[in-house]
């Protein structure tokens, strides 16, 4: 199941993000994690570029147009900044999160250019998240590195994974950017921003993605699934606000 936005949306009743963020770290199912920290074990295995940290601050400085990393942990607290230093708005950097649990961004992650956050175990923006990116993809299906890097944007799922992506914060894209929240479902409770560029929250076993010559994103989803795994409720709810006029 999508939902394509290209215009603003009507605000819905937001639910209670903060009752919600509560039972996923201590349903266990959803694996997310509960002790919040920068992001750690960040690996580069495509492309060129280079990690550090200080404080309550991680950089990445990308050379390469396009690079990889492989991450153990990936989690922004409340006061952390993760920062993206890209060649150009083109440029992408994609990261895969290895660890047996969700990702939580509480904090601010900011990027002149594009950012994939991919994690099967989940991925949760909290109310107090703010994401101020050329564009982002974030997904609870799985991409392998050779395939970024060759240019194929196939995203499968892992069995046995939640795959679950949730914005209850702020998600912001650059003028004609995009904002992707791809996964077996998903829930947009916050505010998402793509003004002249595209917002698509998709739910499926894979997700196949392309870029037209003027850069907007195009999502394929294959094995559609339309119900959450218990069939209550939808796989994808927009109950936030989606502006991408």
């Amino acid at each position: 199941m999508a939902i394509k936005a290209t215009d603003k949306q009507n605000r819905l009743n937001r639910r209670a993000s903060a009752l919600l963020y509560a039972a996923l770290l201590m349903g266990g199912d959803a694996g997310l994690s509960s002790a919040i920290a920068g992001p750690a074990g960040g690996q580069v295995v495509g492309g060129s570029g280079s990690i550090s940290q200080s404080g309550v601050s991680t950089t990445i400085n990308q050379a390469s147009q396009n690079m990889a990393i492989d991450w153990q942990s990936y989690n922004v607290d409340v006061n952390e900044r993760v920062q993206y230093i890209q060649p150009n708005a083109a440029s992408i950097s994609l990261n895969r999160i290895l660890s047996q649990n969700g990702s939580t961004i509480a904090g601010r992650i900011d990027a002149n250019g594009q950012v994939i956050l991919v994690n099967p175990n989940g991925i949760f923006f909290t109310p107090t998240s703010i994401v101020n990116v050329g564009g982002i993809i974030a997904s609870g299906l799985d991409i392998q590195p050779t395939d970024f890097m060759n240019g194929n944007y196939i995203f499968d799922e892992v069995l046995g994974t939640e795959g679950t992506v949730i914005n209850s914060g702020i998600i912001n894209a650059s003028l004609g950017g995009n904002v992707a929240l791809i996964g077996k479902q998903v829930k947009n409770e916050g505010l998402i921003t793509a003004n002249l560029g595209s917002v698509t929250l998709a739910a499926g076993k894979q997700a196949v993605l392309t870029f037209d010559p003027g850069g907007l994103l195009g999502v394929r989803i294959s094995q559609e699934i339309l119900q959450d795994e218990l069939g209550l409720d939808p796989a994808v709810i927009n109950s936030g606000e989606i502006n991408a006029a």
